[in-house]
């Protein structure tokens, strides 16, 4: 998320008008936190899905087609000069969107530079701005075109991680009539233990919400907050994500930075400014008690923030089944039984085809525990108890 402030202004004193605030794409229980604080909210989202969240009553909501830049803009722009919007928020990845991000800031709506969000978030550039500094240095090559994606690999010279970037604009392709073709990014490919920091950042003052252990990082194909690891180590792995953040300008917002611990120190994988996905949001709540929207809102209208102390652990196990077609499943009544288990996820019944590779997990397993140990111990005893069989058809061998 990005937001919008004067950050050396004091909060709004109660006798004044409540500040104007424009949500854009907000989940519901965001613009519920942001009335709950005084703001006076508008809503710009995406045109309503049949059965949709409903918003709280009274406040108002234009919608737009996220694709269409003129009419993100104009709309944007609405906000501020004829109904006097102060502040904004973008949410869901719309920080990032040049029509949201160089209108707030022509505007005066957003202490964050026009470009921090695209900065974080583009991984061609979030790398070359970390190369261009003296930590998280990851060698790395743009290839144009796929074909000089052979050229790029070699460059490098060492097994690498290969990213898909936006069209470039100006390779056109002439037969096609395609006004651009992908390019991509070849990195190093960065071996190590994953680990996930959440910062909420506040008058370009960045606090680590928490770091969550991901891949590699604890049990297999388990993530654990907070994560178990040694405080020099954790300390490195917050100072990159710190480093990016300050070179990118950011300046009010979440952001979630996925960092590798490899041999030679913590480099920097990804970034986001933004709350992070499920299920490592939920892990933080569970963890923490710590309610995201309402903190943001808080932190929008000037209070201390408060950056959350874990009383537990939150982890949560994924399972993937083979491709084929669901013949039963087991256990899952006794895994919900378990202590501490929180939720159990499992989308397929009896008869149901399991696609192949490449889709999200399969199942999810949420639970709490006192300490990484017993948590560990919860998570073998789901896959003791969870059992499936399924067909194999032979077109998926």
């Amino acid at each position: 998320m990005s937001a919008t402030a004067d950050r050396h202004r004091e909060p709004d004193p109660p006798d004044r008008s409540p500040q104007r605030l424009l949500l854009i794409r907000p989940a519901p229980r965001l613009v519920r936190a942001a009335v709950a604080a005084g703001f006076a909210v508008r809503v710009l989202t995406d045109p309503p899905p049949h059965g949709g969240d409903a918003l709280p009553p009274g406040v108002p909501v234009r919608h737009v087609d996220f694709a269409d830049d003129a009419a993100l803009a104009a709309m944007v722009e609405e906000s501020v000069r004829v109904h006097g919007t102060q502040r904004l928020l973008a949410c869901a990845g719309t920080a990032e969107l040049p029509a949201v991000a160089d209108t707030a800031a022509r505007l005066g709506v957003t202490p964050n530079p026009a470009d921090a969000a695209r900065l974080l978030g583009e991984p061609a550039a979030m790398r070359a701005l970390l190369n261009g500094s003296h930590h998280s240095h990851v060698p790395a090559a743009r290839a144009r075109t796929a074909e000089e994606l052979p050229a790029a690999v070699e460059e490098i010279g060492a097994q690498v991680t290969v990213r898909t970037l936006p069209a470039c604009p100006g390779i056109a392709d002439p037969r096609s009539g395609t006004a651009g073709r992908h390019s991509y990014l070849v990195e190093r490919y960065l071996e190590g233990p994953e680990y996930g920091v959440v910062t909420l950042t506040v008058d370009g003052m960045h606090r680590a919400v928490g770091v969550v252990a991901l891949h590699g990082a604890w049990h297999p194909s388990s993530r654990l907050f907070p994560a178990p690891l040694g405080e020099r180590d954790e300390a490195e792995v917050r100072a990159v994500v710190t480093e990016l953040l300050d070179l990118a300008g950011y300046e009010f917002g979440y952001a979630y930075t996925v960092v590798v611990l490899t041999a030679d120190g913590p480099r920097v994988l990804r970034s986001r400014a933004t709350w992070p996905d499920e299920p490592v949001a939920s892990l933080i709540e569970l963890a923490t008690g710590f309610d995201p929207d309402d903190e943001l809102v808080q932190a929008l209208a000037g209070k201390p923030v408060t950056v959350p102390a874990a009383d537990r652990y939150a982890a949560v196990a994924s399972y993937r089944l083979p491709a084929g077609r669901l013949l039963s499943v087991s256990g899952l009544e006794a895994v919900s039984e378990l202590p501490g288990v929180h939720r159990v996820h499992f989308p397929y019944t009896s008869g149901d085809d399991i696609p192949a590779h490449g889709a999200s997990a399969d199942g999810q397993v949420m639970l709490t525990a006192p300490s990484a140990q017993e948590a560990a111990e919860t998570v073998t005893a789901v896959g003791r108890l969870l059992r499936a069989e399924v067909s194999r058809r032979p077109d998926h061998f």
